[in-house]
């Protein structure tokens, strides 16, 4: 079967597409405040996956006696292999890749940003990429309560940490896990990006560029990612950087849904315009759509399909 044709994949990548998606995202969807909203939000991600022709179906866990959802969709890859399709790790000859993002939102906050930017590229990325047949199987996941839920909630992340959990006991392997965490803004004024404490890198103090944040087993995704980039997201710029000890040194590396896939071992990294460090709407009530860049949202996710495409 010939490789994917990777043009016209992107050439089905619309700013306005991008946009339509935040714009219906962008409700109140807090886990425990807005429980049926998030619900609702789940379903019709859930919907979009099927109408896709994708392979739905959904991951569901407790957390404080309320039931969610993760949502988990699947589009073969070319290595695919039969013979070792009951065990999800191991149903082709290559390993997968994940691309993932939280649907719920902060508490009080439509979560333009934060994350319906992130959930819109991923959506989008599985459009163009469900009528192609990738080199490595694809999982696309949308990850439920994300944000803390209470004042005592310190860990969060509950659906990514579930399914890193069992993903790792049922001996799931994983090329490389992409977790898109807030991707839609940027500030040009020089001076609008902050810069974590103890950051080993240079970074620029404009905030128009993607970070790409790994752990250090994500070297070669990195690799496939700016690369992927660079040809076909030319306008992108990307500063990368893995941190050792699962980003525990500098704890600002780990607030998304890729740490739990660290502290599992798995290859992973969080691609975001870096949130808190430039956003002044991050967990407003002003993180609205309207914030958003939505150019740069558009070569993210050109970057993200050409990454998985080709990697």
């Amino acid at each position: 079967m010939p490789a994917v044709d990777v043009e016209s994949l992107l050439n089905t990548v619309t700013e306005e597409a991008l946009r339509g998606w935040v714009e219906k995202l962008s409700v109140l969807r807090h886990g425990r405040l807005n429980y049926e909203a998030l619900e609702e939000t789940g379903e019709l991600i859930e919907r979009y996956f099927g109408e896709l022709g994708l392979a739905v179906r959904r991951d569901p866990f407790s957390y404080k006696g309320l039931r969610y959802f993760n949502v988990i969709a699947t589009l073969p890859g070319r290595g695919d292999l039969p013979g070792r399709g009951d065990l999800p790790g191991h149903d082709g000859a290559l390993p997968p890749f994940l691309a993932g993002a939280h649907y719920d939102a902060p508490a009080h906050s439509p979560g333009a940003d934060d994350n319906a930017s992130a959930v819109a590229a991923m959506l989008i990325a599985a459009k163009a990429l469900a009528g192609a047949r990738p080199r490595r199987t694809i999982r696309f996941v949308a990850f439920s309560i994300e944000e803390p839920q209470d004042e005592g909630d310190r860990s969060c992340r509950h659906g990514s940490r579930h399914f890193a959990r069992r993903a790792f006991r049922r001996w799931e392997r994983y090329a490389g896990v992409f977790i898109l965490e807030s991707v839609g803004y940027t500030d040009p004024a020089p001076g609008s990006q902050k810069i974590p404490l103890r950051l080993p890198i240079p970074v620029p103090d404009v905030g128009t560029f993607l970070g790409v944040v790994g752990n250090l087993r994500a070297r070669e995704i990195i690799r496939i990612f700016k690369a992927a980039a660079e040809r076909h997201a030319p306008g992108l710029e990307v500063i990368s950087h893995r941190f050792p000890l699962a980003g525990w040194l500098v704890p600002a590396t780990r607030m998304s849904d890729h740490a739990p896939f660290w502290d599992r071992g798995y290859p992973a990294v969080m691609l975001t315009d870096t949130a808190f460090l430039r956003n002044p709407n991050y967990h407003q009530p002003t993180d609205t759509p309207g914030t958003l860049d939505y150019g740069f949202l558009a070569n993210t996710a050109r970057a993200l399909i050409a990454a998985l495409a080709e990697g």
